[in-house]
């Protein structure tokens, strides 16, 4: 008898968003169309992050935001928030570290 593998029930594979699709189709750059997290960096004293959900932690030494792929984790010194949106943040001081989980 031939043995076959199976998938595991509940399991799913890496799903493609509308998004991504009309993205490829009309041969835009996904990064332009996805609501994925987007982080930027000017020279260790500025972060721009675009697409967050919210910010769940605010310190002059440490900012936890969430986004719907995880949480991003901005570690430093006197940082401050420069501007936002209800897409986008910029925050600015001494920036040490940015942990993405």
């Amino acid at each position: 008898m031939k043995k076959t593998k199976r998938k595991a029930a509940g399991k799913k594979k890496d799903s493609v968003t509308m998004r991504e699709k009309v993205a490829k189709l009309l041969e835009l750059p996904e990064d332009v169309i996805s609501d994925r997290p987007k982080i930027t960096t000017v020279g260790g004293k500025e972060v721009f992050v675009e697409n967050y959900s919210s910010i769940i932690e605010f310190t002059g030494e440490r900012v936890r935001i969430n986004t719907k792929y995880g949480i991003i984790t901005i570690t430093g010194k006197n940082m401050k928030i420069r501007e936002i949106t209800s897409e986008d943040i910029i925050i600015f001081g001494s920036i040490d570290n940015i942990d993405y989980v």
